[in-house]
């Protein structure tokens, strides 16, 4: 039995199985089990954000509703996990470009300049910026890309990122250096 979501590891393949044939029940019951996991992981998506229109709840039920209308084809409980990451990265990137799309008067409304009202967006531009180079970092090496994604949006560790993408943990720490190697340089790099 796994003490983090109170489910046993023989329990969670199950669930994984009935889901990839497409067994909603399964599903909610997979999402259950793991509910507090996805909340520590989108909790990590977004400390340090000083942006107050998204919460820990709201990232992780806006990720469920994301995928409880897809058919997913699970290998494990691990492979959810990269899945839902992408998905809160998704859901991130998207809230992001609306509130630039709002903040370049897409929802124009008349107010009275309040110079104390004035906030920095370093969310949005961060998690623009991030989504750019992860775009680019995807289309010149896919598999860096995917480190990142398991790594740094599902939190998975190395041992675990080598045994689902069948590499050695050197290989993917080889990887993660490299990949943030390149999405520094991405960031740094003035448009």
């Amino acid at each position: 039995m796994n003490a983090a979501d109170g489910i046993s590891p023989e329990d969670t393949l199950g669930l994984v199985q009935r889901c990839a044939n497409g067994d909603e029940a399964a599903y909610n019951q997979l999402f259950q089990a793991i509910y507090e996991d996805l909340r520590r992981r989108a909790h990590l998506q977004l400390s340090g954000r000083r942006d107050g229109t998204m919460s820990t709840t709201l990232l992780v039920h806006e990720t469920y509703l994301k995928l409880a209308g897809t058919r997913l084809a699970l290998n494990d409980r691990a492979h959810f996990f990269a899945i839902a990451a992408r998905a809160m990265r998704q859901i991130l990137i998207n809230a992001a470009r609306d509130r630039a799309a709002q903040k370049r008067g897409g929802d124009q409304q008349r107010v009275t300049f309040d110079q104390s009202a004035m906030v920095a967006p370093e969310l949005s531009h961060d998690l623009l910026g991030l989504d750019a180079a992860m775009k680019a970092l995807e289309a010149n090496d896919a598999r860096l890309a995917q480190v990142v994604e398991l790594h740094f949006f599902a939190g998975l560790d190395f041992a675990r990122i080598a045994e689902l993408l069948g590499l050695s943990e050197r290989t993917v720490a080889r990887d993660w250096r490299a990949a943030r190697a390149m999405l520094r340089l991405h960031l740094e790099t003035p448009p």
